[in-house]
């Protein structure tokens, strides 16, 4: 929804549903990005497409900075989300299946909203930007997938599940971030991003 469509329809909180207003304008920054990768923004655009008035934005963000901390935190969040519902999805399976699942979904989710994925890796917004903050969501996932294939005797690429579980969050982002960077390559699109990382996978995992 446009921002002009934003003004009509948008009913006035009532009291104490504020945290509402906040998951709106994070959601109206989002659309912004959806719409105009590299569009900047600021609070009062967000106030705009939320149909809001600029001061209320205030209330919830005090700068733009905190505004796009939060919108990589929810954005994380997401990834997370897609990865935990591919892998109740693939049922009861080996972990091994269960990784490749999520690393699917990984996929899914950075092919169909590139501007959204490409803020995970930009230089972070917030001082907690590591693997107990915001990423946090889509990293444990895809570690106690690896967590299980150990227990369960599987070999691992490398020494430890911690490092497993790195390399194979860098080597997923580091194929996504080629397709980025030249989409209409052949080879670039999401199904085919997709069949290297699953492949890479069997490779690494010995199956």
């Amino acid at each position: 929804m446009h921002a002009s469509g934003a003004l009509e329809k948008r009913k006035r909180n009532q009291r104490g549903e504020g945290a509402r207003l906040r998951d709106e304008l994070i959601e109206a920054a989002m659309r912004i990005l959806d719409r105009s990768p590299h569009a900047l923004l600021t609070l009062r655009t967000v106030a705009k497409e939320a149909g809001v008035a600029a001061p209320s934005v205030y209330r919830h963000f005090p700068d733009a900075k905190a505004m796009m901390a939060e919108i990589v935190r929810e954005c994380w969040s997401q990834m997370g989300n897609r990865l935990v519902s591919a892998s109740l999805d693939a049922g009861q399976g080996s972990p091994f299946e269960a990784l490749k699942a999520k690393m699917s979904a990984f996929v899914r989710y950075a092919m169909e909203r590139p501007s959204r994925y490409q803020l995970l890796f930009a230089p972070s917004y917030s001082p907690e930007h590591d693997l107990d903050g915001p990423l946090r969501p889509a990293y444990r996932p895809v570690l106690e997938s690896i967590k299980a294939i150990a227990a369960e005797g599987g070999k691992l690429p490398v020494g430890d599940t911690i490092s497993a579980a790195l390399l194979v969050i860098s080597l997923t982002h580091g194929r996504i971030a080629l397709a980025h960077l030249a989409p209409r390559r052949p080879g670039n699109r999401a199904p085919e991003v997709e069949h290297f990382v699953l492949e890479t996978l069997a490779f690494l995992f010995k199956r």
